[in-house]
């Protein structure tokens, strides 16, 4: 009997035909090398993963110019040299039938100056300004119509380094509270232009984007997007039922698939210490997404096994999952699993460990609990 017969389904995905339903979601790992360039070490983590069995890999957080930047070594895609260093790796998960995707990322109003020395862009003055880190500054500006067609630009010159680099599928980051996420809430757009108001005005930047990048790349290459659908603040943020028309827009211009994500920055809390609950709000919006739209819908959040992955394939609620935290905590968990060894399977605490090292000036990368390829050092303890 297959094991995991959802799971291992094929999926047809733009272009891509995937293997099975799982796929690495996107990390902020910040081990790039010192100009944003994928070094080896970061390679070297993304080939175990590939390696690992799961039907897709996508890069995360790709800065699409010098002037948004959040980690020294974050991955970066804004020139030839960043392309170049790309190419082994999407070669690598090809001859493995693993496709390997590259997000594009701009930061917007979360994003940092240490790195920059460039005020930080938002769609409408912040309502909350977070904490500097020791030595930095931040400073905003309300993008106007010009710098808004900057960063389009910026956009489809990055969607032309990742065509140009052997890529067949880019994702959009329009979620977490970072730029395009931030247009499309109306807790962070208070704009009463033409990209503010009601939720398919919020959307036109993303669309435009959309729109550009097609261009740019003369359809050559398929996008799919990190879509935020609820901010966790109520009312007052984000919230499923304002996407309907968002996700048919996001269909009709052409996008090959969407991803559901949740929470920003002020509420990122409720990923660290996920709750049955939690995953549960998650798991009805992603299927209130799924039932205005006839693309491919797939999540990631909360998810730490096959199992679970197995039954939410089962009853419908997407279409492909996106396994983050399970992954990175055994690379080869769906090799694993696929073999019946799921014993073997180092599960992942779900402690948050991870994400409090990306802001622990003490360590150079994060670690893991369990992982032995790169379990956090000893002396490291969290509360």
């Amino acid at each position: 009997m297959q094991l995991y017969p959802e799971v291992t389904a094929p999926l047809r995905l733009g272009r891509l035909s995937l293997k099975n339903r799982i796929y690495f979601a996107p990390m902020g790992l910040d081990m790039a090398d010192e100009c944003g360039g994928m070094s080896e070490e970061l390679a070297r983590f993304y080939r175990g993963v590939i390696d690992g069995g799961c039907g897709m890999v996508v890069l995360g957080n790709s800065s699409i110019d010098p002037s948004t930047r959040l980690h020294e070594r974050g991955l970066c895609l804004y020139d030839d040299d960043h392309a170049r260093k790309l190419e082994p790796l999407l070669s690598y998960g090809a001859s493995r039938n693993c496709p390997v995707v590259i997000q594009l990322q701009h930061y917007g109003a979360q994003g940092g100056s240490r790195f920059t020395g460039m005020p930080l862009l938002a769609p409408s003055a912040p309502k909350k300004y977070p904490p500097r880190a020791s030595g930095e500054y931040r400073t905003w500006r309300i993008m106007d119509v010009h710098d808004i067609a900057a960063v389009r630009r910026q956009f489809a010159n990055a969607a032309r380094l990742a065509q140009s680099a052997g890529a067949a599928m880019i994702q959009l980051q329009a979620s977490n509270g970072y730029l395009l996420g931030s247009f499309l809430s109306p807790y962070t757009n208070r704009r009463e232009d033409a990209y503010g108001g009601s939720a398919l005005r919020r959307a036109r930047f993303l669309l435009e984007v959309v729109g550009d990048i097609h261009d740019a790349t003369r359809g050559g290459i398929d996008v799919t997007v990190r879509l935020g659908v609820d901010d966790c603040l109520g009312p007052e943020g984000q919230e499923p039922h304002l996407l309907g028309g968002v996700v048919r827009a996001l269909e009709r211009v052409g996008v090959a698939a969407i991803m559901c994500s949740m929470s920003i920055r002020e509420t990122f809390h409720y990923l660290i210490h996920p709750t049955l609950a939690m995953r549960r709000r998650l798991i009805e919006g992603v299927q209130h997404i799924r039932a205005h739209t006839s693309l491919p819908v797939g999540f990631a959040g909360f998810t730490a096994s096959m199992e679970q992955a197995e039954s939410l394939l089962a009853d419908r609620t997407a279409d492909l999952i996106g396994m983050t935290r399970a992954i990175f905590a055994d690379n080869d968990l769906v090799a694993k699993s696929l073999a019946g060894r799921q014993s073997a399977v180092e599960a992942c605490h779900f402690d948050g460990n991870c994400f409090r090292d990306k802001a622990n000036p003490a360590l150079d990368r994060v670690y893991c609990c369990v992982n032995p390829k790169y379990k956090r050092p000893e002396h490291i303890r969290y509360a």
